[in-house]
């Protein structure tokens, strides 16, 4: 279906479109959805919230900010962290483009 640009109740992002996967599925403590990243100035404030998430990059290069550490991921790489560690994500230069699998956990 269509894109959304709202975060599922984190920061805002302008730098990322989500494309969820878990409709139809009440009561889910995991959310599955696409994220199109693209490049986002480091200035921007990382999130952290409660829960996990695992990312796999099916498209493209992005970058990881993961509290004090830099992760570069390429196309077919994946991660899987603790959200409430900051963390922001990021294309490696303006102009370009990924496309992630992400699932997260909150839980409730």
């Amino acid at each position: 279906e269509g894109e959304e640009a709202l975060h599922t109740g984190r920061i805002p992002r302008p730098s990322y479109t989500y494309q969820p996967l878990g409709k139809g599925k009440n009561d889910r403590n995991m959310e599955p959805f696409f994220i199109n990243v693209s490049y986002c100035p480091t200035g921007d404030l990382p999130s952290h919230h409660e829960g996990e998430e695992f990312l796999y990059v099916l498209e493209g290069s992005v970058q990881l900010l993961y509290g004090q550490e830099t992760y570069t991921l390429e196309k077919g790489d994946s991660i899987y962290y603790d959200s409430i560690v900051p963390h922001n994500l990021t294309t490696l230069a303006e102009g370009e483009t990924a496309k992630v699998l992400a699932v997260t956990y909150t839980p409730f």
